[in-house]
């Protein structure tokens, strides 16, 4: 059966980096679904997810079901998926540093709820996923023994059940839990299949941070609704992107969140499938004390923060010298991507009444150690491929299913991973089971480097990648200062190298995780569309 997929596979015509004339632009590869109605901003109360308290350790049961959820004042409740009850998105999960947890999940879903967009021809999707749809749950940023880590390939279905182990073996950290079945990553989690998880330590309890009603959790999404309420997406065939029209925080559209006279710490997560956020406070000063994988050495002063699909910003905001009655709209100031403008985010109500006070902390931890002297550097290669109708991304230009041509680190070193991006579009790369620091980027001669690389067929590599250093120009530049911690994701932007520094143990010096493993993960790019289309790779540590 000749599939949109094995002509992709087999060969198409095609290249890699800048091939597409100027004049074309990226919209082409964008999808959007039918406008959602008018909808008049801050009409509802931002909603905060129950809370899963597991910091005694232990074992927990959730199930991934239907339920009905209500997005806006004007709507009506439509179906929605969620996690341990909860009708859209799961409950916020609390754990401790080396208190590990055992978490049963179960697929209580039922039929798929976008089953016009599930597309038959892209790897792992099956026509099964219309009445019995696959999940796997990805604990993200967690460092996870492969059994438990939510590989795509490793699914329930309908009543089936998977224990997942957690170690919780790693600094305190804003980590997120999600769906991660292949071929329908994109929709499950745009479905609902999301929450917090957060992992306390003993350090991060003794600065004296916010808690309690104080510590917000913002899941930020960009949606499309229709008149019943219900989630739209586009049909299939899959485009290279959707954005929505609507934003979406805690499962609300554009809500209003009121807040008392002092300092707020907000875990936020840019749980959108594609689109890049640069989220402004009204003029307001935000200060950044964390990154995906634990807090800053110090709190950085921010005016606005860029977060790309999957990352995540853990911030402290003082409303202490506002005056009651006066409001504050987090807005998305990032214009670029081929989707739908969305500006308004959501906005704080500020109360008369004090809240909570607090002595700004100069540091929030012992200073995190750069790494250095890795084992191995390895030359990974982002790029494209051009349809008629649609882009396709890979990783080192192979296929998901290839289990030959993949990295295999030694589990307990340290290497160097240079990500090198020949596509058009900026990438947020996730690497599973671990935490890294973003060494330095510097800018390619892409079309110099392609030379080098080759024009292969699509799926052919060639792996590994030639070296890249013969096509670098200037200096590299350091990441800024809130990219300077821990990290899972890693925006790449487009003609550059981004160099990873990934620790794959604890033995490192300065690594902020405490297992070492063996077996095989996977690192993709987190635009949910792209992840969902070839851009995947397995890793073997060994």
């Amino acid at each position: 059966m000749v599939t949109r997929r094995t002509v992709l596979k087999f060969g198409v015509a095609g290249s890699l980096g800048y091939a597409l004339p100027l004049s074309i632009s990226s919209q082409v590869y964008a999808a959007s679904a039918p406008p959602s109605p008018p909808l008049a901003p801050f009409q509802d109360l931002m909603p905060i997810p129950p809370v899963l308290d597991c910091t005694a350790g232990g074992t927990f049961n959730i199930s991934a079901a239907a339920g009905l959820h209500r997005f806006h004042a004007s709507l009506p409740a439509s179906p929605a998926w969620g996690y341990g009850g909860v009708p859209y998105m799961g409950p916020t999960i609390i754990t401790k540093r080396n208190v590990p947890i055992t978490l049963n999940v179960t697929n209580n879903l039922g039929a798929h709820l976008l089953p016009n967009a599930l597309d038959y021809d892209i790897h792992g999707a099956v026509s099964t996923d219309l009445s019995n749809p696959r999940i796997s749950t990805h604990l993200h940023g967690g460092n996870t023994e492969p059994g438990s880590d939510g590989h795509p390939d490793d699914v329930l279905y309908q009543g089936q059940t998977k224990s997942h182990y957690f170690h919780n073996d790693q600094e305190a950290a804003t980590l997120w839990y999600h769906d991660h079945a292949i071929g329908i990553t994109r929709l499950n989690i745009y479905a609902g299949l999301a929450g917090m998880y957060l992992l306390r330590d003993d350090n991060e309890l003794s600065r004296n941070l916010p808690g309690g009603p104080y510590e917000i959790p913002l899941i930020i999404q960009d949606k499309a609704v229709d008149s019943s309420g219900k989630m739209t997406y586009p049909d299939a065939p899959l485009a290279a992107t959707f954005g929505g029209d609507v934003a979406v925080v805690n499962g609300k559209i554009w809500p209003y969140f009121n807040v008392k006279r002092g300092w707020y710490r907000f875990r936020i997560v840019n749980a959108c499938n594609a689109r890049t956020m640069q989220l402004y406070l009204g003029g307001k000063t935000m200060y950044q004390i964390g990154s995906d994988g634990g807090l800053l050495n110090a709190p950085i002063a921010m005016t606005s923060i860029t977060l790309a699909p999957a990352e995540r910003a853990d911030i402290l905001v003082n409303f202490t010298s506002a005056y009651a009655g006066q409001s504050f709209t987090l807005n998305n100031i990032f214009m670029g991507g081929p989707w739908r403008s969305l500006s308004n985010i959501m906005q704080f109500r500020v109360q008369s009444a004090s809240g909570f006070a607090m002595t700004f902390p100069s540091a929030l931890r012992a200073p995190i150690r750069r790494m250095a002297n890795p084992v191995k550097v390895r030359n990974l290669v982002l790029v494209q491929k051009e349809m008629a109708s649609h882009r396709v991304h890979l990783l080192n230009n192979l296929m998901w299913d290839d289990t030959t041509h993949i990295e295999t680190p030694t589990s307990n070193t340290l290497e160097q991973w240079n990500i090198i991006n020949l596509t058009m579009d900026m990438h947020p790369i996730h690497v599973h089971m671990t935490q890294f620091q973003v060494l330095n980027r510097q800018n390619i001669n892409v079309s110099g480097y392609n030379l080098a690389f080759g024009e292969m067929e699509m799926g052919a590599g060639p792996w590994p990648a030639p070296a890249i250093g013969p096509y670098l120009f200037g200096s590299a530049q350091s990441p800024p200062a809130n990219e300077m911690g821990w990290k899972d994701v890693a925006q790449c932007q487009p003609s550059q190298v981004t160099r990873l520094m990934i620790p794959f143990g604890p033995d490192i010096p300065g690594s902020p995780i405490g297992r070492a493993f063996t077996g095989e993960y996977v690192w993709h790019c987190h635009v949910l569309e792209h992840e969902d289309h070839e851009m995947m790779l397995r890793f073997k540590l060994i």
